[in-house]
């Protein structure tokens, strides 16, 4: 979406960026809460370079114009590589309006460094328009909002591609609400993971032990049902049909950790815990994984 002061060659206008868009679906998530039974949630992702980022970063805050304030709605920022090297480095930062420059969107790694550097010689000979800021004073304000309102998120663009699996599909621009997920989208494909959580403290013997036998047989049954989920499922807009079928992803978690560490009289910050942490995951996918078998 257009940053604020991007020209709109069909109206001679300007843009007023994607705050008040924001604050439209901020309202749409407050509408839409079943009766009441289930409040509607959301989250919008903005990456780091975009002219409208501090104000993105300042829409939970409980002070300011109302207008541009978004206390429903989760935020995040979506941070490449290069601005955290430029950060350590103290160096510069350009902020562009997206309009003019709409291939950074879909770049990361390499490609978006060279890209971006591209654009800021662009901006610095006056072709394109280009903010220059510190990259460390717009890290110490992302880092101001995140103590004082706990959002937007950092979530890490670069990372999310690199190491995914679905690389050949298309570029992930965003995770989910509580951003444990990390899929592909695009104009034909809306992400969707399907989710459930197993609760550890079911599977644990009276003194305390994991009963492994009792977890292996909720994780088979566990994958199987996600699996039923992707073929039995409503879905209201044919692209996130297509993708669930065509990739059919789940995503298997745990509940009452804490649970299990006091069960068995370990500290939550020791290495015995990291261990422990390591070992059930580790048997959680490699039990999910047999079941595809």
């Amino acid at each position: 979406m257009r940053g604020t002061g991007a020209y709109i060659k069909g109206t001679n206008g300007e843009s007023q960026g994607v705050i008040p868009f924001l604050k439209m679906h901020n309202d749409q998530l407050v509408a839409v809460n079943q009766g009441g039974k289930r409040a509607g949630s959301g989250c919008a992702y903005l990456e780091v370079w975009h002219n409208d980022i501090f104000d993105f970063l300042e829409l939970r805050r409980n002070t300011g114009d109302e207008r541009r304030r978004t206390h429903d709605l989760n935020t995040a920022s979506w941070i490449p590589d290069l601005f955290m090297k430029r950060v350590e480095a103290r160096q510069h930062w350009t902020l562009f309006r997206s309009n003019e420059v709409p291939d950074l969107h879909e770049l990361y790694g390499r490609a978006f460094e060279e890209r971006y550097q591209y654009y800021e010689k662009l901006a610095e000979e006056g072709q394109i328009w280009g903010q220059r800021i510190e990259a460390i004073e717009l890290w110490k304000h992302m880092l101001r909002m995140l103590y004082e309102t706990g959002h937007p998120w950092m979530t890490f663009k670069d990372p999310s591609n690199i190491r995914s699996p679905q690389d050949h599909v298309g570029v992930i621009h965003s995770s989910n609400l509580c951003t444990e997920i990390t899929l592909p989208t695009s104009s034909e494909e809306t992400a969707v993971c399907n989710l459930g959580s197993i609760v550890l403290e079911n599977h644990l013997r009276p003194d305390g032990s994991i009963d492994w036998d009792l977890l292996r047989e909720t994780i088979r049954i566990a994958v199987r049902a996600l699996d039923n989920v992707i073929d039995i499922n409503f879905y209201p807009v044919e692209a996130a049909r297509r993708s669930n079928l065509r990739h059919r992803p789940i995503g298997l978690g745990l509940m009452g950790w804490h649970y299990l560490l006091m069960a068995q009289g370990i500290p939550f910050d020791s290495d015995e815990a990291v261990e422990l942490a390591d070992q059930v995951m580790e048997f959680i996918a490699y039990e999910a994984y047999l079941r595809f078998l």
